[in-house]
């Protein structure tokens, strides 16, 4: 059975579909933009308010380890990925070597999970204070691109740049932690 925070974290997956459809619009109508911004903000929220409500109701489950990161995978990947896409997303974009970083950090940090439970049959998925940091500003970064030429390109590419430093710096952290598990 779900629990609140479990099912809070799931519905950020079932937001994917909607956010990929306004994202796809937003060439066609720029009103999508405003959709956009509004289903990654309580995207935003929602990932504070799980681990919120799981720590205050005592409802830490293995699930809730598993599902929390996943969910924030894959809702970044995917926005990042059509957000860079000069085909789908009209300008300001995240330059592809950008959202090759945030990618390949993810998908890096899941392979080693999977291959760390087949190694020792036990996976360790806390995240850290770093890893945090990463994801919230890879938040802010995809909020900041969806919401267009209101954030001066000299703030969007300070934004990139600590999106990058934080993001390859906590996957280097991860990595550290993982393979001391071994």
């Amino acid at each position: 059975m779900l629990n609140l925070s479990n099912k809070i974290s799931l519905s950020r997956i079932f937001f994917i579909p909607p956010l990929v459809f306004c994202i796809m619009q937003v060439q066609h109508n720029n009103h999508y933009r405003y959709a956009c911004l509004l289903i990654m903000i309580m995207i935003g929220l929602s990932d504070m308010l799980d681990g919120y409500f799981a720590r205050r109701r005592n409802e830490i489950t293995n699930l809730g380890r598993y599902l929390d990161p996943v969910a924030d995978k894959l809702v970044l990947m995917v926005s990042c990925i059509i957000l860079s896409s000069d085909q789908v997303w009209p300008e300001p974009r995240f330059p592809n070597w950008i959202m090759t970083v945030i990618v390949s950090r993810d998908l890096v940090l899941m392979f080693g999970t999977v291959a760390l439970l087949i190694i020792t049959g036990r996976m360790d998925c806390q995240p850290t204070m770093l890893g945090k940091a990463a994801t919230a500003f890879q938040i802010i970064a995809i909020i900041s691109v969806i919401m267009g030429n209101l954030i001066p390109l000299t703030v969007l590419v300070a934004i990139w740049w600590l999106v990058v430093i934080l993001t390859f710096t906590s996957g280097l952290l991860y990595i550290y932690r993982g393979v001391k598990q071994l």
